[in-house]
């Protein structure tokens, strides 16, 4: 791991037990490093036994750190050790701040592991799987945003289906308008025949017309 590091521009800072933490100047490097560390201890493990086989997590982040008495510190450090334990076992899980920097960079996949509660952060964190073994493949911002797409159109579909019956909504924007329209037509016809000829009712057959008209105008709104 410390040969490899080293390749990729990065420095081990501290190597506590079976922890190794390494800064780079670089997000692009410390991915590429991190792969090359994991592929090259996958070819290792497979020549090995079960039992003395040894995966290791890698988390990356990309932020703020302290540097004091040679050693780093500050909340860069503490999110890039809980990525770490978000991680599969020979995998690689990285911050949103780090994805936003290779998305575009790395021929790699990347899954997206939602929001995750972090130790002392009043925020929680966006967390990305680097599919290491699945290049090119469906980026997780392009999963994150479809999924949220998903969601709010779901919700949206939902509202209308129970809250917006088609059939009643079209009967009776039938009524506010052409049965007004109708009725007035009646009126204005009964009026006319009143002040003509009274002695017969000669209104009723062009309201029968336009009573046949409405009918088939109905029966084609309804459908």
């Amino acid at each position: 791991m410390f040969a490899l590091i080293k390749q990729h521009y990065g420095r081990v800072v501290d190597s506590p037990g079976d922890n190794i933490l390494a800064e780079f100047s670089s997000v692009v490097d410390a991915v590429q490093g991190a792969v090359a560390i994991q592929k090259e201890l996958k070819t290792r493990n497979d020549n090995l036994p079960n039992h003395r086989r040894m995966e290791f997590r890698i988390g990356i982040n990309l932020g703020d750190v302290i540097f004091e008495q040679g050693q780093l510190f500050g909340d860069g450090v503490n999110i890039a050790a809980r990525l770490e334990s978000l991680s599969d076992a020979g995998g690689i899980c990285i911050s949103r701040t780090a994805f936003d920097q290779i998305e575009d960079k790395l021929p790699l996949g990347y899954e997206y592991l939602g929001e995750q509660e972090a130790k002392n952060m009043a925020k929680p964190l966006r967390a990305y799987k680097v599919n290491i073994w699945q290049e090119a493949s469906v980026t997780g911002r392009i999963k994150e945003r479809f999924s949220k797409r998903k969601h709010k159109k779901t919700k949206h579909h939902h509202h209308i289906k129970e809250a917006e019956p088609e059939k009643p909504m079209k009967f009776s924007k039938f009524y506010r308008s052409h049965l007004r329209a109708y009725l007035g037509i009646i009126i204005f016809l009964f009026i006319i025949n009143m002040l003509t000829g009274p002695g017969y009712l000669w209104f009723i057959w062009p309201a029968l017309g336009w009573g046949m008209v409405l009918f088939l105008h109905w029966v084609k709104v309804s459908d």
